[in-house]
């Protein structure tokens, strides 16, 4: 049934992508030091990554399809139902990131922040199996979407914010490492919940898959490859920004390598990474 949640895998991916990179405009643009410029790009990224996700929606596993894939087809349409929210408030923050209102953009990163989350949760959900009667494990990967959400389109964010720095050469360096700090520390929260999920025992069965190569690629590439990476962009970031944006596109590389590895895991096991 792998193939049957590839487009729920895709959309949830693409859905972390905008919703981290909502965040990301917010936390930087609040320091009062983002170039008008990068919201603007990051903001149409992450318009273009909802309305992807949003056109996956239709293909979802239903039916006796969704049961043979152990995924809720009700919680897939009110996943679906959830993203056209989530795909208004980006269009929202896109249009205040054209504006001179400062206020208005911070309140649009803020409700589609956590709109997003709430929507990335409903996905979580859609794959019960022991969530149901595990809450641990239900919090757990709810954490897990949202903690992907701010790895994946932070990096993105960071990385097309270190282009503002080849146009504009006295910029400071302060949002770009406050930028690939964020990175860093989901990253480490990331590697934390991975950590809790072996402690209980999770990690036990899908070793013992065909998902072994797909629990590697998360945990050695995803998690590690991209904590090194985005902190040794945020080290650069204070001497050479190129240096660094050029590390940041590795980062994003990783970071997407490991959200896709850990969705399609996390679908066909129920195991939150």
């Amino acid at each position: 049934m792998a193939i049957a949640t590839l487009p729920l895998v895709l959309s949830v991916v693409l859905a972390e992508l905008a919703v981290g990179g909502s965040f990301l405009m917010w936390w930087v643009d609040r320091g009062g030091r983002a170039p008008s410029g990068f919201l603007k790009l990051v903001a149409f990224v992450d318009a273009g990554a909802i309305a992807a996700a949003v056109a996956l929606a239709p293909v979802f596993p239903r039916g006796d399809l969704a049961e043979k894939a152990q995924v809720d087809a009700a919680r897939l349409d009110s996943f679906g139902q959830a993203l056209i929210v989530v795909t208004i408030l980006v269009i929202i923050q896109l249009v205040t990131a054209f504006l001179p209102a400062r206020g208005l953009r911070i309140a649009a990163g803020i409700l589609t922040t956590l709109a997003g989350v709430a929507a990335l949760g409903v996905a979580a959900l859609a794959r019960p199996g022991a969530l149901d009667s595990d809450p641990i494990g239900t919090g757990l990967a709810i954490a897990a979407v949202a903690l992907g959400a701010v790895a994946l389109g932070g990096t993105d964010g960071a990385m097309l914010l270190g282009h503002w720095y080849l146009v504009t050469p006295k910029l400071s360096p302060g949002p770009l490492r406050r930028a690939s700090l964020t990175v860093v520390a989901a990253v480490a929260l990331q590697i934390a919940l991975v950590a809790i999920v072996w402690l209980r025992g999770d990690l036990t069965g899908a070793w013992e898959t065909a998902l072994s190569v797909a629990l590697a690629l998360r945990v050695g590439v995803g998690l590690f490859m991209t904590l090194i990476v985005a902190l040794a962009a945020w080290w650069t970031a204070g001497m050479n920004t190129q240096s660094s944006t050029g590390l940041l596109y590795v980062a994003l590389g990783s970071a997407f390598a490991g959200e896709v590895s850990a969705r399609v895991i996390f679908f066909l096991t129920g195991v939150p990474i």
